[in-house]
């Protein structure tokens, strides 16, 4: 009797330190990458797809977030197109966007 009793409890006490170890993890990436205006940034118009236009002001590395996937990006300085690129980023990705300087 004393031995079945053993047995039950050793059984019993195995399945709750295994059932107790076992942990799952999720790990997901941000949905989120970055965009870098380096250049003759002072006073350019930035334009992504269809949003509200950005203002560069006195910013010598502009640094904005952006949702990952493809986007068209537009840089209009001093009423002239200068950049005009699509570009495709990935989650957590940084691409840098150059603005050339004017004359």
């Amino acid at each position: 009797m004393i031995h079945k009793n053993l047995f039950i409890l050793c059984v019993v006490g195995a399945l709750v330190f295994c059932g107790c170890g076992i942990t799952e993890t999720v790990i997901q990436k941000e949905k989120v990458s970055y965009l870098n205006f380096t250049g003759d940034t002072v006073g350019a118009i930035v334009c992504i797809d269809d949003l509200e236009p950005i203002v560069l002001n006195n910013e010598k590395n502009a640094h904005y977030e952006i949702s990952s996937g493809k986007h068209h990006v537009i840089v209009i300085k001093n009423g002239a197109e200068v950049v005009n690129r699509k570009v495709l980023l990935g989650s957590g990705s940084s691409k840098e966007i150059r603005i050339p300087w004017q004359k």
